[in-house]
């Protein structure tokens, strides 16, 4: 423990990440416009027969991009729920499907943007591959998307539009990087003078304030709380429930740094937290229960 490490740069990558809840099911039938594109429903696309019959014709569907849609923007991953990371995951079953590939046109880039959407374009038959992977038999190509106009939404998605522009919802999920690290810092790689390497107990306050800083500043809990709450729906208790939890839980894994319980493999080079299992079944659980509450605003119902 006593190799002096020069710190170079900012924090590289977790070992471990939090994974996104499914979602529900039961979303009502699209509708046909007399002059415009065909609607859609996420509860259509296991229909293999109106897949079909829609092939080639121009369709609109609303939702929400995925968080891993490929950072080229050349294609999305619409789904029905928001700040979803999990494409192609549950529910995928005969009752619903979560997840459309969409393709921009040629040339063009999607922007991501955490409101609700709709997409515009020509469904596509077929067999797929995109390049993470995924294999679908349908899709969404030469496809626009426009952000749907609050003052005509629905009333959900009116409150995920006011959510979202008071910064809150993307806030709330970096609370969630900010969770993992606390509890995780021992699984956490720094890029040093001598090289990448495990982070030390001492460089976790650096890495708070150069990679966390608005998360590790005082108060941010509190204000996160509050500004959930002033957006004055009841549907908000929920997200101020895993704020405030989710402050004990910081407060809880930085006492025990503070404490001292952790271990030092002088092999290994590396700290162990001594409850660190049991910080991150916590810290899994209040996810669980965010993403429980994101089905708020689930396109399926």
């Amino acid at each position: 423990m006593n190799k002096k490490r020069i710190l170079a740069a900012f924090l590289l990558v977790s070992l471990l990440c939090l994974l996104m809840a499914s979602c529900g099911s039961g979303e009502s039938e699209g509708s046909q416009s007399e002059t415009g594109p065909v609607r859609m429903t996420f509860a259509e696309a296991i229909n293999v027969e109106r897949i079909n019959a829609l092939s080639g014709k121009t369709v609109e569907i609303v939702g929400y991009m995925a968080t891993v849609s490929p950072v080229s923007g050349k294609y999305i991953y619409l789904m029905n729920l928001p700040y979803q990371s999990c494409p192609f995951c549950v529910p995928n079953t005969q009752q619903l499907s979560n997840t459309i590939a969409v393709y921009a046109k040629e040339g063009d880039r999607f922007a991501f943007t955490d409101g609700p959407i709709n997409v515009s374009g020509r469904l596509e038959t077929g067999d797929f591959k995109d390049e993470y992977g995924y294999t679908y038999n349908y899709r969404i190509a030469d496809a626009v998307y426009t952000a749907v106009d609050s003052t005509e939404a629905s009333e959900k998605l009116a409150l995920w539009g006011r959510i979202t522009d008071a910064g809150i919802a993307a806030e709330a999920y970096s609370m969630f990087d900010f969770l993992d690290f606390e509890c995780n810092w021992p699984n956490y790689k720094g890029q040093f003078k001598e090289g990448e390497a495990f982070l030390y107990p001492a460089d976790v306050t650096y890495f708070e304030e150069k990679q966390f800083t608005k998360q590790s500043a005082e108060g941010y809990f509190d204000d996160l709380a509050a500004r959930a709450a002033a957006l004055g729906d009841s549907r908000m208790d929920g997200l101020v429930s895993v704020i405030n939890d989710g402050k004990k839980l910081y407060e809880k894994a930085s006492k025990e740094r503070a404490d001292g319980n952790y271990t030092y493999d002088r092999d290994a080079d590396r700290f162990t937290l001594n409850a660190g299992e049991s910080l991150m079944k916590e810290a899994q659980a209040l996810y669980t229960r965010f993403a429980q509450w994101l089905e708020v605003f689930s396109l399926s119902n």
